[in-house]
């Protein structure tokens, strides 16, 4: 029994720290979108 509560709360942090993961790069990707280009326009035109 303890062994099954040990392995749920393994899978549910590794499925946590993928989610964080993806999030995280998905705001990285947005960021770098919004920012000017070296040229100096902006990317939102």
């Amino acid at each position: 029994m303890i062994f099954f509560f040990t392995l749920m709360i393994s899978i549910i942090i590794i499925f946590m720290m993928i989610l964080v993961n993806l999030t995280s790069k998905k705001t990285f990707m947005d960021r770098e979108k919004s920012s000017p280009f070296e040229c100096g326009f902006d990317s939102k035109s």
